[in-house]
C-alpha cells in the first residue's frame, strides 16, 4: 500500500513538473515582447529595456525557469509584471473568490442533481423524463459563454434585476455581495446540473432493474424503503466520480464564466496574466 501511494505521489508531482515547463515554454513563445506586453505600446524603449533587465527578462529562459522553480519550492511564487506585486498576495485575494463561487455551485449542485436525476428515472419514458432529457442535452450542447451571455442580455440588461458584471469588492463582507454571484452561478449550473442529472438517472435506473432491487420489491418492501435504503447508495456511489470532477474544475477557476462576467477569481487572473505575458502569475495560477 505504501509502495502504491508513493508511486501516485511521485507519478502526481512529475506531472505537475512537466506542466509548468509546458506553461513556461508556451509562455515564451507567445508572440510580442513581454516588456512591451506588460508596459503597453506606448512605453518607450528605455522603460522596456529597464523592466526587462529589473525582471531579470534578458536572462536565458532556463536559467528564468529553474529559478521560478526553485523559488516556487521555497513558497516564493515571484513577483507580477508590471506591478511588482507578489504573485502569492495575488492569488490569494482571487482563491477567496474562485472558492466562493465554487462552495455556492456545489451547494446547489448535488440537491438538484439527484433530486431531478432520480425523478428522471422514477418517471422513465414519460412526457416529464423526455423533457428533462431535451432541456439537459441543450444546455450541455451550449457553450458556457453563450448562457452567460444570455442571461447577462436577459437579467441583467433587458430586466436590470442584476448587474452585468460581477464586480467583488474585497473590502465588503461576501454577504453583501452575493448578488454578485448570481449570474456567475447560473451560468455554472447550466452545464454542471445537466451533466450530473444524466449520469444520476442512467446510474439510477441500472440500479432499480437490479436483481437485490427487484427482491426487495417481491419480499414486499415499500416502495420508498426500497428507494432510499438500497437503490439511493449504490446509485450516488458513481455519481461520485463525476462530481469530484466537477469540484476539481470549479475550484481550479472557471475562466469563460469568470471573463463573461469579469468575475474576479483565479480565471480572469489567469487571461490577465497571459494577455500581460506575465509568466510568474501565469505559471502560479496553473
Amino acid at each position: 500500500m505504501l509502495k502504491l501511494v508513493l508511486l501516485r505521489v511521485g507519478a502526481g508531482l512529475l506531472t505537475l513538473w512537466i506542466a509548468s515547463a509546458v506553461v513556461f515554454l508556451a509562455t515564451e513563445l507567445l508572440p510580442g515582447d513581454v516588456g512591451q506586453a506588460a508596459l503597453g505600446q506606448q512605453a518607450t524603449p528605455e522603460r522596456v529595456a529597464l523592466l526587462r533587465r529589473d525582471f531579470g527578462l534578458d536572462r536565458p529562459v532556463l536559467d528564468r525557469y529553474l529559478d521560478w522553480l526553485s523559488g516556487f519550492g521555497r513558497g516564493d511564487f515571484g513577483l507580477a509584471l508590471p506591478s511588482k506585486q507578489p504573485v502569492v498576495e495575488i492569488i490569494g485575494s482571487r482563491i477567496r473568490n474562485t472558492s466562493a463561487l465554487a462552495a455556492i455551485t456545489i451547494a446547489i449542485l448535488v440537491p438538484l442533481s439527484l433530486l431531478l436525476g432520480i425523478f428522471s428515472a422514477l418517471r422513465r419514458d414519460s412526457w416529464l423524463d423526455h423533457g428533462i432529457a431535451g432541456i439537459t442535452l441543450a444546455l450541455i450542447s451550449t457553450p458556457e459563454f453563450v448562457v452567460g451571455s444570455l442571461l447577462a442580455l436577459l437579467i441583467a440588461v433587458r430586466l436590470g434585476w442584476l448587474p452585468p458584471a460581477s464586480l467583488i469588492d474585497a473590502g465588503m463582507p461576501l454577504g453583501q455581495q452575493l448578488h454578485m454571484f448570481v449570474l456567475p452561478v447560473l451560468t455554472l449550473l447550466a452545464a454542471e446540473v445537466a451533466q450530473t442529472t444524466r449520469m444520476i438517472r442512467a446510474t439510477m435506473i441500472d440500479v432499480l432493474e437490479s436483481d437485490y432491487v427487484t427482491m426487495a420489491r417481491l419480499k414486499g418492501v415499500p416502495e420508498i424503503r426500497v428507494l432510499l435504503h438500497h437503490a439511493l447508495p449504490n446509485a450516488v456511489a458513481p455519481t461520485l466520480q463525476i462530481l469530484a470532477f466537477n469540484v476539481a474544475w470549479l475550484t481550479g477557476g472557471v475562466v469563460v464564466v469568470e471573463n463573461v462576467f469579469q468575475f474576479p477569481g483565479l480565471g480572469l487572473a489567469l487571461t490577465s496574466a497571459v494577455a500581460s505575458r506575465d509568466g510568474p502569475t501565469v505559471e502560479s495560477v496553473t
